[in-house]
């Protein structure tokens, strides 16, 4: 249905330089999963909270929606999602701490005060970003959604939390029957949009934080970082790269893996499933390190990996001069 009204309002993805797609692609799948879930929320209760992350990440959706159609700049962007991720924090879903660590015979907790807002702030900001810039491939930002939201709910069920997860087993289906139409298989090819993978990477994010609140703590919040990896290692290189070669760092190019991937021996119509399954592998490989070898060796693993992403970045920029 959003398929064919998306030409009459001009909700189109057409190609250039950087997008090397056939054809104008319609943005409408975000517009469509989240009419999914305003019906959801329309016709069954929910939690209190689940109802403020929604309603959130709906202005969310709509920044996205407009800048999908007239494009918004940079700092607009920014400034709106660190209002409404302000507003999230108001509520009392933020970062208080990082969990219990065990050094030795010694078991202490992380407290942050308040430091936690800046961090939350960081987190759902960088998160939400981190899901828009992977979008460049079709089913990648699909792809990497569907392993954090799958995560959330097993590192859950793991740990003896099973309540208040339905709306999650919705998300994830809907981003399944997306991710089909993204390959048009079955339905007419459609793109996320800026609509789509701002709102649920800030969707996701929140999530995260608020099934690792004290009060609730779902699982520990390191296991947070393991939920979806490559995708937050890709954004905090490519990000802190564009920062030392003092290019905006919201600025699109094609110095992401994805790219990078492009030109490998990988085909193309392989590498975003190659990218998913192997965050998928690295979010097993984490929980597991966390469950036999506790949250200090599950965080020291997951630094050693984004160093090992750091020097693999170094290493093909030098060869090709792209950044």
């Amino acid at each position: 249905f959003f398929a064919n009204i998306s030409k009459k309002i001009g909700l189109l993805d057409h190609p250039n330089s950087r997008k090397l797609h056939k054809g104008s692609i319609p943005l409408v799948g975000g517009v469509a999963i989240y009419s999914c879930l305003f019906l959801y929320f329309i016709f069954f209760d929910t939690s209190y909270f689940n109802k403020v992350i929604f309603i959130s990440s709906i202005f969310i959706f709509l920044m996205g929606l407009y800048d999908d159609i007239s494009e918004l700049g940079v700092a607009e962007r920014i400034f709106f999602q660190t209002f409404i991720t302000l507003l999230i924090i108001g509520f009392g879903i933020r970062i208080y701490d990082l969990g219990y660590f065990s050094i030795g015979t010694y078991e202490i907790i992380l407290e942050l005060g308040g430091f936690g807002v800046i961090l939350t702030v960081l987190c759902i900001i960088g998160y939400s970003n981190a899901i828009n810039f992977s979008d460049g491939l079709d089913g990648l930002a699909g792809g990497y959604l569907i392993n954090c939201f799958t995560s959330i709910i097993i590192f859950s069920y793991i740990f003896g939390n099973y309540a208040d997860l339905e709306i999650l087993y919705l998300i994830v289906i809907l981003l399944i029957i997306f991710t089909i139409s993204n390959f048009g298989i079955f339905l007419p090819k459609i793109f996320l949009g800026d609509n789509g993978s701002t709102s649920l990477g800030f969707l996701a994010s929140c999530y995260l934080v608020y099934f690792t609140l004290p009060d609730i703590r779902y699982f520990h919040p390191i296991l947070t970082l393991w939920a979806a990896p490559i995708p937050i290692f890709d954004f905090i290189i490519v990000f802190t790269f564009r920062v030392l070669k003092k290019k905006s760092p919201f600025q699109p190019d094609r110095n992401h893996l994805h790219y990078m991937l492009s030109n490998s021996a990988i085909p193309q119509k392989y590498i975003s499933i190659v990218l998913v399954l192997s965050s998928m592998l690295l979010s097993t490989i984490g929980l597991i390190t966390f469950i036999y070898f506790g949250a200090l060796s599950s965080l020291i693993l997951f630094l050693f990996i984004l160093l090992i992403f750091c020097l693999i970045y170094i290493n093909y920029s030098e060869n090709n001069h792209s950044i």
